[in-house]
């Protein structure tokens, strides 16, 4: 309609002579070139927004008012582009969402790296497990002793590592499987897996096969001597009686090791069947009393009880015994000559409270947090002399789990040491 007008313009100024012709040509002239030169501009102006669009994230832009003519076609291939483009995007971030619920899923650290050692990305469990951990940190924040050496050496060897790592000082002492992955753009994966758990469970069967070797190789050695020094034809019938006495001693030790060692297995694995039934705790702590008697009597130690009228339990008579004679056995065994041991019980909010108390030279402190693990002995030397096992505690606290409650522990050196024992009493 525009180029139809000035076409009109055109054939009245043709009409028209003088200056007044010459003006209406040159304005028909000019109308004409303004009116070409926006038409061929528009549609560069108009994919020049859309392409800003694009750039902006905007991935919906498209050429939908191009004139036809000359650029139809690019138009219609940059809305191809424009289309293909989105549809990319959309895949990259359901990639994207699957791999990140990869990551969160595995519960483990997964750092990758670029050539440099920066940190690029970092599983969402990463700071879950390392609350010092930064992004813009080296692995160094992650507090893991020798890690930064591992990744170097991935780094520069291009090779696959691993190695299992403990926590710096500043940490809390947990362990960790690391390992190391390069990646073809000279970055490296950084895989960690805490097994502190795992590493405890192997140091504790390492400790128990030790500890138990160790505890059976002083009475072998000794039964192997009285039996060698037995088969000597001048021994004279008191002295063949006195080494008879000391073999069956160190037999007998031997028994009581293994039999601690099958009670305290089946705690641990619950093989032990619970059969609850009413227990009256003055009978039971007498019956105790009267079995431990002549090792208190060889101790120098006094016995008392001191226990409300009445009290009873409604739980496994078996396991408690379990749990008294070993505590009222270590209590007499650790006491000092003239000393006491006394096992007290009352009753408070539906619980049994139930304690024994020794007035022996007392536990330090920095023992008090490993004294129920088995085989652990605040002075080995003199613990052996005392003829233990080392493992009365630890049956001590299992057999009260067993029965849903729990064993606490106080002790002033000097004084003595008194542990206690909360019951359900029903």
């Amino acid at each position: 309609m525009l180029f139809a007008g000035v076409g009109l313009l055109f054939l009245w100024a043709g009409g028209l002579e003088g200056w007044e012709g010459w003006l209406v040509r040159a304005l028909a002239v000019l109308c004409g070139a303004t009116l070409s030169a926006y038409w061929a501009v528009a549609p560069w102006r108009e994919m020049q927004r859309a392409a800003e669009r694009i750039g902006g994230g905007d991935y919906e832009a498209r050429l939908d008012d191009v004139t036809p003519g000359d650029l139809q076609g690019a138009a219609r291939a940059f809305n191809a582009m424009t289309t293909r483009l989105a549809e990319l995007r959309r895949l990259s971030e359901e990639r994207e969402g699957r791999f990140q619920a990869v990551l969160a899923a595995g519960g483990r650290a997964i750092l990758l790296m670029d050539r440099e050692g920066r940190i690029l990305l970092a599983s969402p469990a990463t700071p879950q497990l390392f609350p010092r951990f930064r992004d813009d940190a080296m692995v160094a924040s992650l507090g893991l002793s020798g890690l930064s050496q591992l990744v170097e050496e991935s780094l520069q060897t291009r090779e696959a590592g691993s190695a299992t790592l403990s926590e710096s000082a500043a940490g809390r002492g947990r362990v960790f499987d690391a390992r190391t992955v390069p990646l073809e753009d000279g970055g490296v994966v950084v895989i960690l897996d805490e097994v502190t758990t795992q590493a405890r469970l192997d140091r504790v069967k390492a400790d128990l096969v030790a500890n138990v070797s160790h505890e059976l190789r002083t009475p072998l050695a000794a039964v192997a001597s009285l039996v060698e020094t037995l088969e000597a034809p001048d021994l004279t019938p008191l002295q063949r009686a006195d080494f008879e006495a000391r073999l069956k001693r160190q037999l007998a030790r031997m028994q009581s090791l293994v039999e601690d060692l099958l009670s305290l297995s089946r705690l641990e694995g619950r093989q032990v069947e619970v059969h609850r039934e009413p227990v009256a705790l003055a009978g039971l702590v007498r019956e105790l009393f009267g079995n431990l008697a002549p090792l208190a009597r060889a101790a120098e130690v006094e016995l008392e009880a001191d226990l409300a009228e009445g009290l009873t339990l409604t739980t496994d008579r078996t396991l408690l015994e379990m749990a008294l004679r070993n505590l009222v056995d270590n209590a007499i065994r650790y006491n000092r000559s003239g000393g006491r041991v006394a096992v007290r019980g009352a009753a408070a909010g539906g619980e049994a409270v139930l304690e024994v108390a020794d007035t022996g030279e007392g536990i330090p402190a920095v023992h008090l947090d490993r004294i129920f693990e088995r085989f652990y002995r605040v002075d080995p030397h003199r613990s052996r002399e005392k003829g233990g096992t080392g493992l009365g505690l630890a049956i001590a606290k299992h057999a009260v789990a067993q029965l849903q409650g729990k064993v606490a522990v106080e002790s002033t050196v000097g004084l003595g040491t008194t542990f206690r024992l909360i019951l359900p009493l029903v």
